[in-house]
């Protein structure tokens, strides 16, 4: 009778044991960096691109291409009327014989970036602003606009 009783005690503080981590694992989080934030975490304008309405990505791709003029790394130190924030600009460039030679080289171009302007819960402008070496194709800094659901202007 008592082996069976301190199975049962045993059997009873792991199964709180598992209730506990179960709890804490239903516990809320904030929303990891890139994601689309829901809810009460998600706070101020929101930025379109390719990957639907988001708050403060860590990657963005405005015109949903094959990833070229994409901006990697973003870290953002305002999020507000305005968002600023740093990152790195993705681009593949093929060698002399086109792409048909070899697979492209990768190159990342340091970027600042600010999105601006806001509509309808939405940011309507984004600029791209190089603060050193640049692709050679682009100017220092640009703007594109958002309207009609897609952005607009020199995209890259």
């Amino acid at each position: 009778m008592r082996k069976i009783a301190v199975r049962l005690a045993g059997v009873a503080a792991a199964g709180l044991a598992f209730a506990a981590m179960l709890t804490a694992a239903a516990a809320p989080v904030a929303a990891l960096p890139g994601s689309v934030a829901a809810g009460p975490v998600a706070a101020g304008p929101r930025l379109a691109g390719c990957n639907g309405l988001s708050h403060r990505p860590s990657h963005y791709d405005p015109i949903c291409n094959d990833g070229n003029g994409t901006v990697v790394h973003l870290h953002w130190s305002t999020w507000g009327t305005t968002a600023t924030g740093r990152g790195e600009f993705y681009t593949r460039q093929c060698g002399k014989g086109g792409c048909v030679s070899g697979p492209p080289t990768v190159i990342l171009y340091p970027v600042n970036v600010t999105a601006s302007r806001v509509r309808g819960g939405d940011y309507t402008r984004f600029r791209f602003s190089f603060p050193g070496q640049k692709p050679a194709w682009a100017a220092r800094s640009w703007v594109i606009a958002y309207s009609g659901g897609s952005w607009h202007g020199k995209a890259f």
